[in-house]
């Protein structure tokens, strides 16, 4: 009996230290939580992978996931310290801006994520005005529509919300016209039910509200910079899991966490969620500096914000306070308190490393500066330059005291001192699309390479002179250089490379290389040599910013890399679409001409109408101007189909034989195998790139096309010379076809600010005009030529060819509706239409001279069309 005891009280010893071991784990733990903004769902998937896997656990944090409930506000709750982290919106971004301490962690979707569902009928968001909507606050609706709305004139006072059950049975049985909805997940439900709808997306018109924000409050980031830190790398780490076991999270989420959601829904919203993040595109949970300055200028301008906040402020860094005091000394100290602003010299087009707007720095190194501000009490006051020689100038001057970044072995500025480098830099190729990526520099010996400064220059050839190096500064001349295959690749320093790609070549270039990695250039700010207590004082502040926080601030500027590796899968995939794409076209094609002949019936019953009215003087003035708008309409609308057939077939032009190059080379391949002749990895790689350079070409088509089609509400600033190259690239399929010469002339570089699609189309009318002349003609010697001339405030563009010329009594009927000497091939709408844009938009004239045979199309518009007309003709 005393054994038994004896062992019954060693196992309670036994299990008592077990459980104080627990316990002990446990209390190690810091307890956290994070407040989530909907149900538990895959869009969440990252958080409870991180919860499940244990992330969260290693990283020494004990992490509760909450489930929204109704009435719960994620800012108060984060803010009040109730819970520690939230998931929010962009609405965090704009309650920083209005002066709410929150901070931000990482962002995981990179597109819009809420949507509106909308009933058949309803194709677009003009169609919502008095409509209505279940949404959760008109604030928030607000925030995620307002400005897509506003695009179609549609004001969130026009509509009638309704508060969010977040039910989509009230949709499915009519109670709404619409409703908000996660594009994740909640189509999918109504898909389930049968449920016909139509999706309204801002970010088919680029506009971008983000939904999955991890925020937290500046106090927890503040007091708890390493265990925020923790949660955000756990988290990411949870992510990284969740995408790459995808299956296994779904059986988490709906055996645990959402038993009543289907993992046939859940694994749809898996694929979705995957679609948002663009894990494969962007660092997952990057945060886009870019991308919130452009929403910073938004919300102060709609929500009238006149103290805005620093968005350093705002995004979340888990170093140690930069913002302290430097210990200086007492002349130092002396110092600031005597130079409290302090000019300093921006370097001359180098954005996004240095720059300069609205008399602010921009940059890389105004964050740097900001923080040496923080750290000195010092005000910088930027000076701008113009040129290198101005920069030059402004430092031998001493119109001001520091230069923001020098290279630190530079020789040029004599009179300045750098400090110890702070960071190195590199430089970046820019190359078309179908280039491949170099490694070696030896590589590039007999191409051109075009750089921007000659420092650049002189820095390159020192390391390879080898190297065929040309100074271009103008950087749409450069692109255009690369396009044209007049040069192999830009160089620019690596800081530049994305910003270059993004505003002078998106679509058009990537990065497919590096120069000098191994002589980096190191970079100082250069201090004036009769300053030394401020270089001093500058050497101390910059020694106190740590190596990962200039690292931080050169990523949060980047707009985002480009990937080198050719992913062939998705050309085949390309190609499918492009199949797809064809046969829809064809098939509109067909029915926009059976539309064209109806409308054509509609218009002359119409027309006959009103004749009948202006004869009897039986109708009454309002009668006459209500069919009079109805008849303007359908010539619109009738024009807008059949400029859209020309350029359909115009496209069909474009893309036969790059489609036929195409086919030819697939079936090359089939053969080879057929006959059981092997096809080596070379022949392969070069038929695939050839494919690649096809899909691209072809690409680049469609955007062209696309655009063309995109009605313009303001007027662009654009040189004359681009819109005409523009309009004949639309027809030069037919131009060659028919052996047509081509001669473009006159001010052609003028520029000029116009409606530039709406002159595309009359340039577009009259090229086709001719070029069907030519074609019913038998014109030996075939010329289109444009001419432009350019005065002081007016511009005239005349188009003339060699076709035959008009019939002197065609000549007063040539711009009147429906008159056409085409016969059954023509319209008769192509000249009113350009007749009408061009004197009611553009407030100018268009005539025609036709004499022995040519014809010459005369467009006279001011070269600003904010501009009045002028009285009387300009000479030119």
């Amino acid at each position: 009996m005393l054994m038994v005891n004896n062992r019954l009280f060693f196992l309670l010893i036994f299990f008592a230290s077990l459980l104080y071991g627990v316990q002990t784990h446990n209390e190690k733990l810091q307890h956290v939580s994070l407040q989530l903004h909907w149900k538990y769902q895959f869009e969440f998937a990252g958080f409870i992978a991180a919860k499940e896997k244990g992330f969260y656990k290693d990283a020494g944090l004990d992490v509760e996931l909450r489930e929204y409930q109704d009435g719960i506000d994620i800012e108060k709750d984060v803010l009040s310290g109730k819970a520690t982290y939230g998931i929010y919106n962009s609405l965090a971004f704009l309650e920083y801006l209005r002066g709410k301490p929150l901070m931000l962690i990482s962002s995981y979707f990179k597109r819009s994520a809420l949507v509106i569902l909308t009933k058949p009928d309803i194709k677009s968001p003009k169609d919502l005005a008095f409509k209505r909507v279940m949404a959760a606050t008109k604030e928030d609706f607000e925030l995620n529509f307002g400005l897509y709305l506003h695009g179609y004139g549609v004001s969130v006072d026009d509509i009638t919300l309704v508060p969010n059950s977040f039910n989509v049975k009230d949709f499915a049985e009519g109670k709404v016209d619409a409703m908000t909805a996660f594009v994740s997940n909640e189509p999918y439900k109504l898909d389930a039910m049968g449920v016909k709808y139509n999706v309204l997306d801002p970010s088919d018109d680029n506009l971008f509200i983000l939904q999955l924000e991890l925020i937290t409050s500046k106090k927890e980031a503040q007091e708890h910079p390493q265990r925020t830190k923790a949660f955000r790398d756990a988290s990411l780490k949870g992510w990284q899991y969740a995408l790459n076991h995808k299956d296994e999270l779904v059986s988490i989420i709906a055996n645990k966490y959402q038993k009543h959601i289907s993992k046939k829904s859940l694994k749809q919203e898996a694929d979705a969620v995957q679609k948002l993040i663009l894990p494969y595109t962007y660092e997952l949970g990057s945060i886009d500096r870019n991308f919130l300055k452009k929403q910073e200028e938004l919300f102060i301008k709609e929500y009238n914000i006149t103290d805005p906040k620093s968005l350093d402020g705002y995004i979340f860094t888990a170093e140690h306070k930069n913002d302290e005091k430097l210990q200086l000394s007492a002349q130092e100290l002396a110092y600031i308190k005597k130079h409290k602003k302090i000019n300093i010299c921006i370097n001359y087009d180098l954005f996004p490393l240095d720059g300069i707007k609205n008399a602010k720095m921009q940059g890389e190194m105004a964050d740097i500066f900001s923080l040496i501000s923080n750290m000195t009490s010092i005000q910088f006051m930027p000076i701008a330059s113009f040129s290198e020689k101005n920069l030059k100038e402004n430092l031998q001057q001493k119109r001001c005291k520091l230069l923001s970044v020098l290279p630190t072995d530079n020789q040029s500025c004599t009179m300045l001192k750098p400090t110890k480098p702070f960071s190195v830099t590199t430089f970046t190729l820019l190359a078309k699309l179908n280039r491949s990526f170099i490694d070696d520099p030896t590589l590039l010996k007999k191409k051109i390479l075009l750089v921007q400064k000659e420092s650049f220059k002189k820095y390159l050839k020192k390391i390879y002179p080898y190297l065929h190096i040309k100074v271009e500064d103008n950087k749409n001349q450069m692109v255009q250089d690369i396009l044209n295959s007049k040069a192999y690749a830009i160089v620019t320093l690596d800081e530049q490379a994305d910003y270059f790609i993004d505003k002078y070549g998106y679509g058009k270039l990537k990065i497919n290389g590096f120069l000098a990695k191994e002589h980096p250039i190191a970079a100082s700010v250069g201090v004036q040599k009769d300053e030394p207590i401020l270089y001093n004082i500058i050497q101390k502040a910059l020694k106190k910013i740590s190596k990962e926080k200039i690292t931080s601030i050169r990523n949060s500027w980047r707009i985002g890399r480009y990937q080198t590796k050719t992913d062939y899968s998705l050309a085949l995939k390309i190609l499918l679409f492009m199949g797809i794409v064809v046969m829809i076209m064809i098939y509109y094609h067909r029915k926009l001409k059976n539309f064209n002949k109806e409308l054509e019936k509609q218009v002359y019953e119409k027309t006959k109408e009103l004749r009948k009215i202006n004869e009897s003087l039986e109708a009454t003035v309002e009668e006459k101007i209500d069919e009079l708008i109805k008849k303007d309409e359908i010539l619109t609308l009738q024009s807008k189909q059949a400029v859209m057939g020309e350029m359909i077939s115009m496209i069909a032009h474009q893309w036969r034989q790059p489609l036929n190059t195409i086919t030819l080379q697939i079936s090359n391949i089939q053969l080879k195998e057929m006959m059981s002749s092997s096809v080596t990895k070379e022949e392969l790689l070069e038929i695939l790139n050839d494919i690649s350079s096809t899909v691209v070409y072809l690409s680049n088509t469609i955007d062209d096309f696309k655009t063309y089609f995109r009605p313009e509400k303001e007027a662009n600033r654009v040189r004359i010379g681009e819109i005409i190259d523009k309009a004949t690239g639309f027809v030069e399929p037919r131009i060659q076809a028919n052996a047509i010469h081509l001669e473009c002339s006159g001010s052609l570089n003028t520029v000029v600010e116009v409606y530039t699609n709406e002159l595309i189309q009359v340039i577009l009318n009259i090229l086709n005009n001719a070029i069907d002349a030519y074609e019913e003609g038998n014109a030996e010697h075939k010329v289109i030529a444009i001419d432009v001339h350019a005065g002081e405030k007016r511009m005239a563009i005349m188009i003339s060819d060699k076709a035959g010329g008009i019939d002197e009594k065609h000549m007063k009927e040539i711009f009147d509706p429906y008159f056409s000497t085409k016969g059954k091939n023509g319209t008769g709408l192509g000249l009113y239409m350009s007749k009408m844009i061009i004197e009611k938009q553009f407030g100018g004239t268009i005539r025609v001279l036709s004499k022995e045979g040519t014809t010459c199309f005369i467009i006279d518009i001011p070269k600003y069309v904010h501009s009045l007309p002028l009285k009387e003709s300009e000479e030119y």
